[in-house]
């Protein structure tokens, strides 16, 4: 889940120059959800955020570090990640 967070906060920052991630979490953005039961069909998908600080030069030409961010995801029915707004 990092890595994916990562890459796609690079390909965010495309037009920033000197772009380095400095840190980054990853953790899990819905409750975990109880048994179901019968009703398997109402089960909430599972999101995750991945949060990071990451330091560049603007368009600008100002870089400054320490900026934060943070990328949602929400998990389909396969396994893999979408990202989400």
């Amino acid at each position: 889940m990092l890595e994916l967070g990562r890459t796609a906060w690079l390909a965010d920052t495309a037009r920033y120059t000197q772009v380095r991630i400095q840190a980054t979490t990853a953790r899990r953005d819905t409750p975990p959800a109880p048994d179901p039961g019968p009703n398997v069909g109402s089960r909430e998908p599972v999101r995750a955020v991945v949060r990071l600080v990451w330091a560049g030069a603007d368009p600008a030409g100002t870089f400054l570090d320490g900026r934060t961010a943070a990328v949602r995801f929400t998990q389909n029915g396969d396994g893999s990640w979408n990202r989400t707004a």
